[in-house]
């Protein structure tokens, strides 16, 4: 039997000497350009849309270098397109030093100082736009490890409807997502994830990590779909067999279009 409960009440924080992340800034509802960072081949999203952080108990002392380039430029320059590509790329806080967050070695999350304060980004695709397998996705998140809960809330993420807190449950969901194959979507199924969004059919599959910061995936149960970072991935029947009674009898309250 799956550790699923249906959420009744906010969750107390936990208490725990662990390295700690936390948010200072409220998230706005994201304007202009996309913030996102190039950095080892890989494209960075700032984690709720360039909130500032901060890091207690852990010690950012590995520089990566710093944010030379600023996307916005480049893309009106002649072959602007090759140069977004570049390493050091950025829309936002360029001049900021990117630093290595020791509990995130495979450099998965990376830490932005800018004019005294702090930033987290998060890799969502390679700068090349090449397939990223849901392996390499998974292994370079270590979420296995850093995972402490999963919530499951409505689509747009301000309504949790069932949290799963065991911990081997949780395991088997991060296992299971492994089986996940790269989606290569015609418009036709496009239109469907987009249709099943607006149905309310799509979910936030959030990850509550131990170090207070989460990740989110969508998922997509009618159509066994989930998005990893930028990109979509088809799941087995399997998954959704072992997963138990956490994707079913879900219900959300379709938002209106405007």
């Amino acid at each position: 039997m799956l550790g699923v409960a249906i959420y009744t009440s906010p969750l107390k924080p936990s208490l725990t000497n662990s390295p700690q992340i936390s948010q200072q800034t409220p998230v706005s509802a994201p304007t202009g350009d996309r913030k996102i960072l190039n950095y080892n081949g890989f494209r960075y999203a700032f984690v709720s849309d360039g909130a500032q952080f901060k890091f207690t108990g852990v010690k950012l002392e590995k520089s990566l270098g710093s944010l030379d380039f600023d996307i916005n430029q480049e893309i009106g320059k002649n072959d602007g397109d090759k140069d977004v590509e570049k390493n050091y790329a950025s829309t936002f806080a360029v001049g900021g030093k990117l630093y290595e967050i020791p509990t995130y070695p495979s450099q998965f999350r990376i830490a932005v100082k800018y004019e005294e304060n702090y930033y987290l980004a998060e890799i969502v695709a390679k700068t090349d736009d090449s397939t990223m397998t849901a392996k390499e996705y998974l292994d370079m998140s270590n979420l296995k490890d850093h995972s402490k809960n999963i919530h499951v809330l409505n689509h747009v993420g301000n309504d949790v409807l069932k949290k799963m807190t065991d911990h081997a449950s949780v395991e088997s969901i991060i296992d299971g997502l492994y089986s996940a194959k790269t989606a290569d979507l015609s418009n036709k199924e496009y239109e469907a994830i987009a249709e099943a969004q607006s149905q309310g059919k799509s979910y936030q599959l959030k990850f509550n990590l131990k170090d207070g910061t989460y990740m989110a995936m969508y998922i997509i149960p009618e159509l066994r779909v989930v998005s990893m970072g930028d990109a979509y991935y088809h799941l087995p029947d399997t998954f959704f067999d072992q997963s138990g009674e956490l994707f079913s009898g879900l219900k959300q309250e379709v938002l209106p279009l405007y």
